[in-house]
């Protein structure tokens, strides 16, 4: 998963899906109106109030001046909590399918040794403690879903994981305690294990909701609710389930055709899902179940694909553009404490916007460099360590340790090495679940910033050696180069990024802006007015051209001139208007592109200028 070249595939899968579930609701709420029953009153009103704060959520910059500990606890803890938890009930389903301790034969290893049955009341409770955690499960689910009420289903949902958390401790230490037989030929199996990571999961996902409520109800530093989160952040934990469930049932069916264990056959699903694909501890030796890994896997692939897309596009790109909000208020009062708007003209003011924009961009984008580094790191060494301890009858060292955990983290998989104790397996899973996604999204980051840099170097390099052009480029400095590569990067994403559907809404302005003129000067009424509104529709049809660039087309002075003339908002050019380039409500904080906020501005204008041609005014 870590193929750099299918990141904006997956990337636009994500926002499709997110686009659909958007317009399915839509379509929904249209088919309710359609019918007055008062049944659907309730109904309906639900759903308006779903779309509209999922619309203000996403458009609304008002969040980018919240503390950042705080936009912690009220969106990514429960991200973290919807992630992590479908994942924690599959790891405790593995504790209950599969007894605690094991027989080892002469001449044979902890991983293939003779199950020992457990004690009735070991059972019991750890069904009793995977019912708590499914019930907690759904009862997040139905939170997210705004189906129960946040007082009610938050603090059950904490109780019960709590709950489910200490029945399986509980047992951990009963087991080590009173279970525990002659380590020479018994030892516990990877069920055991699976039983202890269940359990922190558990306890750290309810802490992580415990925050949360706590900063709703005793901090009020926000609403006691899950409306902060926007409909594509709800969906996740669908997704995350969805996956959770293909993980199963592939773990469930192959290790019934190979005749493996079901934590064997979830050990193997979960690599080759991921392609890794080791191969050398769990090869396919069946024709059917050879036959039915190729459709497996892709199915699978496609949907990790989509979780990870989602999870960089919800989470971390949401965080980044906090980011990049509050690197443009500190940016901002750096700059006003030595400007003063009375001394600067606009075209100085918006000199200054254009500084501010740059500083936070090159902050957000090492922002996202440096984190994504640093988790890539913590996952490398930590998991290094952690397969030092646990493969210790093999004799890993650390440096063995280093080697497979890079392999395995970069989707290589030699295969000459890999986990084989009863702990290992079981980490792997958990480890790799977050490692494989935590690179895919370093690779990620590195387009945005080291990427870049290696092919506008290369190319200003060619430029001067074997790929000279007839205006010489060895005047040019690296800078220049790069804003070309930029310029004409955004010219051919122009031509791929007008959707039909918005080219006819554009047309139709067109049409409409046309007969409304016609009749304008047949009857001599507001002919001023229609010759702005035709010139603003010229312009929304330039601006629709460039909806969709990459990078995001930026606009010099001059072309801001001519739009802001067209909005009436110029005035003399000295400030003399309430329009602010560097403003909490302008365009810099606008949480948009410049083109969609043009095109936004410039419908509102074209409005408003037809409806005083109407009226001759």
């Amino acid at each position: 998963m870590n193929n750099p070249g299918l990141e904006e595939s997956v990337q636009s899968a994500a926002e499709d899906a997110e686009r659909t579930l958007r317009k399915r609701l839509q379509q929904h709420l249209s088919s309710l109106e359609g019918h007055e029953s008062g049944s659907n009153s309730s109904s309906k009103e639900a759903l308006r109030k779903e779309l509209r704060s999922d619309t203000e959520l996403r458009r609304n910059n008002e969040q980018c001046f919240q503390p950042k500990r705080w936009w912690f606890t009220s969106t990514a803890f429960p991200l973290i909590a919807g992630t992590f938890g479908p994942l924690a009930n599959l790891m405790s389903v593995c504790a209950l399918v599969m007894t605690w301790q094991v027989t080892i034969l002469p001449g044979q290893t902890e991983g293939n040794g003779e199950r020992v049955g457990d004690p009735n009341w070991l059972i019991a409770v750890n069904a009793i403690s995977l019912v708590f955690a499914i019930a907690a499960n759904l009862l997040l689910l139905f939170n997210f879903a705004h189906r129960v009420r946040y007082a009610i289903a938050q603090p059950l949902t904490i109780l019960f994981w709590y709950i489910a958390a200490i029945l399986l401790m509980s047992l951990v230490i009963a087991a080590h305690k009173y279970l525990r037989l002659p380590p020479k030929n018994h030892a516990f199996s990877q069920a055991f294990y699976y039983a202890i990571i269940s359990a922190i999961l558990y306890f750290i996902i309810s802490t992580l909701l415990l925050w949360n409520m706590m900063g709703a109800y005793v901090f009020k530093a926000y609403r006691a609710s899950f409306t902060s989160l926007t409909i594509p952040q709800r969906t996740l934990m669908l997704q995350t389930i969805s996956y959770t469930l293909y993980l199963s049932i592939g773990a469930g069916l192959f290790s019934e055709l190979e005749g493996w264990s079901f934590v064997d056959g979830l050990y193997w699903a979960n690599y080759t899902l991921l392609t890794i694909g080791f191969g050398s501890d769990f090869p396919l030796k069946g024709q059917v179940a050879r036959g039915l890994m190729i459709p497996y896997a892709v199915g699978g692939i496609i949907m990790i694909g989509l979780v990870i897309g989602s999870v960089r596009g919800l989470f971390f790109e949401r965080g980044k553009i906090k980011v990049r909000n509050r690197a443009l208020v500190k940016e901002r009062k750096k700059i006003l404490r030595d400007f003063k708007s009375a001394e600067c003209d606009w075209q100085q003011e918006f000199a200054l916007m254009r500084g501010v924009q740059e500083a936070a961009d090159r902050q957000r984008r090492y922002w996202g460099l440096g984190t994504s580094f640093l988790a890539f790191l913590i996952v490398w060494f930590g998991g290094a360590m952690a397969f030092t301890f646990s493969e210790q009858p093999q004799g890993w060292t650390y440096f063995e340790a280093m080697y497979f955990t890079f392999v395995a983290l970069v989707t290589i998989g030699y295969g000459d090495l890999y986990p084989q104790s009863n702990l290992g397996k079981p980490f792997f899973v958990l480890w790799s679940l977050i490692a494989v996604p935590a690179v895919t999204i370093l690779i990620s980051n590195m387009g945005d910033t080291v990427v870049d840099w290696v092919e506008k170097g290369t190319l200003w390099l060619g430029q001067k050696t074997i790929l000279p052009e007839k205006t010489p480029y060895w005047y040019k400095s690296p800078t220049e180069v790069h804003k070309e590569v930029d310029e004409e990067e955004a010219r051919e994403n122009q031509s791929s990024s007008l959707e039909a559907g918005l080219l006819q809404d554009v047309e139709l302005i067109g049409h409409i802006v046309e007969e409304s003129g016609k009749k304008a000067e047949k009857g001599g009424v507001g002919s001023q007015q229609h010759k702005i509104g035709k010139m603003i529709a010229r312009e929304i049809v330039k601006l629709a051209k460039d909806i969709g660039a990459k990078p995001p087309r930026k606009y010099d002075w001059e072309e801001w001139k001519r739009f802001l003339e067209l909005l009436g908002e110029m005035g003399d050019g000295n400030g003399d208007v309430e329009w602010k380039w560097i403003g909490d409500d302008g365009m810099l904080f606008s949480g948009v592109t410049e083109t969609e906020y043009l095109l936004g501005k410039l419908c509102e204008r074209l409005e408003q200028v037809l409806v005083d041609g109407k009226t001759g005014n």
